[in-house]
């Protein structure tokens, strides 16, 4: 079987699409020597292990960007019998089954984050025609992901499979060092308003006094780049105790999980929540939203709050910091719910669904 993966979002490896399609396509080199795979890539920065079935190549057109390159790129490729597209996206012209992994509804469910019809909106719209009609298939990451998408979209049960995501457990793993500095909350977020980072804020400054002297709030992601949320830091007069740590590596993202006192993701909507699963792998005590994909995926190893009640996130945030012993016992399910997930398991269960889709 030829399986044709178009990664263009490997040049977005700081959001979680990027980091999908880079750990889908290494898992597969690991768990399937039998079929062979075409791996799209915009750009030579992406080093991937030799494989004996994959064969990875650059394509670049210079004038053009993303929406022209999804349609041509496949087309180079010659008949396939998959092809895979890592995200939300369509093709023109098929020569084999079709499938996009669709991560979430978020643009169904949040005008706000609907994109705004351009020229190449137009055009997209013009060469595709009905997009739901093109696909053959849809893989999602959540069950709950898979329930939207056929509450809101003319998609069959069929036609619509869930893989869920994994953890790299060799960089996201506790670590053996002391936490150095004041002990902290931390977050990482995109610039995403459902991201609700604004929510974390305000229970934050609603904390006792002595917690609030004790501990930093820590944030990191495209989230430090938004004017409101400084803001709402200066207004509520925690700049103090507030620290903005903008991009960082999956390196030092590892390291701040590691070092928290415990980790915060107050999010009105995930497809997944993979840094809820990172964060529990590094040994950091969660809490999370009870809202979407999030009570799926940390079972009973956080503590569920509801996003949009800062007095309830702060009260359960000062629970947490108050108790060792809860923290302790955050620790051990979160470690034991982390083990459960991994990109082979993602791998794998995706194969399935290729052979499945060719017959």
């Amino acid at each position: 079987m030829k399986i044709v993966i178009a990664a263009w979002h490997l040049k977005n490896l700081n959001v979680g699409i990027g980091r999908y399609a880079r750990e889908l396509i290494e898992a597969l080199g690991r768990v399937d020597q039998t079929n062979h795979y075409e791996i799209l890539i915009p750009h030579a920065e992406h080093p991937f292990a030799a494989r004996r079935n994959m064969r990875y190549r650059v394509i670049r057109f210079p004038l053009f960007r993303r929406r022209f390159w999804e349609q041509v790129a496949p087309l180079l490729v010659g008949p396939y019998d998959v092809l895979h597209f890592p995200y939300d996206s369509c093709v023109a012209w098929k020569r084999g089954t079709f499938v996009a992994t669709i991560h979430d509804v978020k643009p169904l469910l949040f005008p706000v984050l609907r994109a705004r019809t351009n020229l190449n909106s137009r055009i997209e719209q013009w060469l595709v025609g009905d997009r739901w009609k093109q696909l053959d298939h849809v893989i999602t990451i959540s069950e709950h992901s898979r329930r939207d998408l056929l509450d809101h979209t003319p998609l069959r049960p069929d036609q619509v499979s869930v893989t869920p995501l994994g953890l790299d457990a060799d960089r996201f793993h506790p670590s053996s060092e002391r936490p150095e500095g004041r002990p902290y909350v931390f977050c990482v977020a995109g610039s995403d308003p459902t991201k609700n980072v604004g929510s974390l804020v305000e229970a934050f400054a609603k904390l006792p006094e002595a917690l609030r002297r004790d501990y930093e709030l820590v944030l990191a992601g495209d989230v430090c780049r938004r004017e409101d949320i400084r803001a709402a830091i200066e207004r509520l007069q925690i700049g103090a105790q507030t620290k903005l740590v903008g991009q960082v590596s999956d390196d030092e993202l590892a390291r701040y999980y590691q070092q928290a006192t415990v980790f915060v993701f107050p999010s009105l909507y995930e497809g997944f929540g993979l840094p809820v699963l990172e964060a529990m792998g590094c040994g950091c005590p969660v809490i999370c939203s009870n809202v979407s994909s999030m009570p799926e995926v940390a079972g009973d190893a956080a503590v569920l709050v509801d996003p949009r009640d800062s007095d309830q996130l702060a009260m359960e945030l000062t629970r947490v910091l108050a108790s060792s012993s809860l923290r302790d016992e955050l620790q051990a399910r979160g470690s034991a719910r982390a083990g459960q997930f991994s990109w082979d398991r993602t791998a794998a269960e995706t194969v399935a669904v290729y052979r499945r889709l060719a017959g």
